[in-house]
């Protein structure tokens, strides 16, 4: 007994140690995004004058993203290669990301080759996206999986701090270098996940699987997700759609809001932002270690019960140095909500269908994502500017109903209902892969 103790606590010891390092690949993940939300709306700009065409063509493009995540994600659960389940589809995507990334700039003045070349990088992104999260819980056991997406989070926040904080001040000097430097981020960090991540993780099955069906395996979780005795698992997903909607309409448009209403130039637009990144990056381990303390979902709620209250204080002020306060609050809200999101779907998935869970998982936020920026954006037409405010505030209390319903539906905690799941992980080793009982 205590020679298996000790094996599980290296176990641990050797996930936490090598997961900051699979973390650079969410941090390039979050540069190269940060940067197209911030800027391609003021590309747009030039194009359109309606609010609502610029959010709707910020979101229209991740609509092959919504295809292909879950989809990815099933089809990464049933992979079997000498590189393991993820960095197959990794390895294929990146360079593509990175090649269309740099473009973007160069295609701004034509807008064809503008939404060609953002329909190809983000389509790159998303088959990125999934597996590289998928890493963690493959690392990570469940009771660990907040604090292990804390440090995710954490490396996620720098990397929206980078962008925010560095790069964007350079679109002033030239467009092309922030994303020229971005494109390069995101190679630098592939190439550190492909030295650390495990082959064959300790927490995800490692049975062979040669009839992989990734269209098929998805409908077939569809159809499981979308039965009676799941619905709290849907109600769950729906309010990370929900709350989603207010972050990404506001990441898109506040630039926008920042130039109209607060005069500054564009870059420094962009850079407010940092107040909330940089407070989301402080408090993303110790959102994490509140969640791990005091349970996912009541930590969630707290974070959704803050940003409304925010978002509408916001309304009325027009400096920009007590936006950036009330930003740095929000960032800390923000962690309390994000950082739990994703090991609480992926604790739902149990040792065999984590790929699948985490592709829902951007499924949902991705459409809100999707939508976001159209639904804030429909607002400034019809409020004004600070209609922003108002919709955003709405679909954060709307995610904190839905997630309240979801939590009531669930009847346990999804701690509790991962270790039904898959057990005893020593026991799991112990039985031959695939039986149950």
């Amino acid at each position: 007994m205590p020679e298996s103790q000790a094996g599980t606590e290296a176990e641990e010891r050797f996930a936490y140690g090598r997961i900051w390092l699979i973390g650079a690949g969410f941090l390039g993940v979050q540069v190269a995004f940060t940067l197209y939300n911030a800027f391609l709306p003021l590309m747009y700009r030039e194009f359109f004058d309606s609010r609502s065409a610029i959010g709707l063509l910020m979101g229209t493009d991740n609509l092959i993203g919504l295809l292909l995540i879950p989809v990815i994600g099933a089809w990464s659960d049933r992979t079997s290669s000498k590189l393991g389940r993820r960095l197959p589809f990794m390895l294929f995507a990146v360079p593509i990301a990175a090649l269309t990334f740099a473009g973007i700039p160069y295609a701004a003045n034509v807008l064809w080759a503008l939404i060609l070349m953002e329909i190809v990088f983000t389509a790159a992104m998303h088959s990125y996206r999934g597996p590289v999260i998928s890493l963690m819980p493959d690392h990570v056991p469940p009771e660990r999986r907040s604090t292990g997406n804390g440090i995710i989070n954490l490396m996620g926040g720098l990397g929206v701090l980078i962008a925010f904080g560095g790069l964007s001040l350079l679109y002033d000097v030239d467009p092309r270098l922030p994303f020229g430097i971005g494109a390069v981020i995101l190679v630098v960090t592939l190439a550190i996940v492909f030295v650390s991540a495990q082959r064959q993780p300790p927490y995800v099955d490692d049975e062979v699987n040669s009839g992989a069906r990734p269209i098929g395996d998805a409908i077939a979780g569809f159809r499981v997700l979308a039965s009676r005795p799941n619905r709290g698992q849907f109600l769950v997903l729906a309010a990370m759609l929900t709350y989603f909607i207010g972050f990404a309409g506001l990441d898109a448009m506040f630039p926008i809001y920042g130039v109209e209403e607060l005069g500054l130039t564009e870059g420094r637009a962009a850079f407010i932002l940092t107040f909330f990144a940089g407070s989301f990056l402080v408090f993303a381990l110790v959102a994490g270690m509140l969640g791990t303390r005091f349970g996912k979902i009541p930590t969630m709620l707290a974070g959704l019960a803050i940003l409304p209250v925010l978002f509408l204080a916001a309304t009325p002020i027009r400096s920009a140095a007590v936006i950036g306060g009330l930003f740095v609050v929000g960032g800390f809200a923000w962690g309390l909500v994000n950082v739990q999101a994703m090991p609480l779907v992926a604790d739902l998935g149990g040792r065999d269908r984590i790929g699948f869970y985490v592709g829902m998982y951007y499924l949902f936020t991705m459409f809100g994502q999707m939508i976001g920026p159209f639904v804030l954006g429909s607002a400034m037409d019809v409020f004004g500017n600070q209609g922003m405010f108002y919709a955003g505030a709405a679909a954060f209390a709307g995610g904190f109903v839905l997630l309240r319903a979801g939590q009531k539906q669930l009847g346990a905690t999804p701690e509790e209902l991962a270790r039904r799941r898959i057990g005893d992980l020593r026991q799991a080793r112990a039985e031959p892969l695939g039986e149950t009982g």
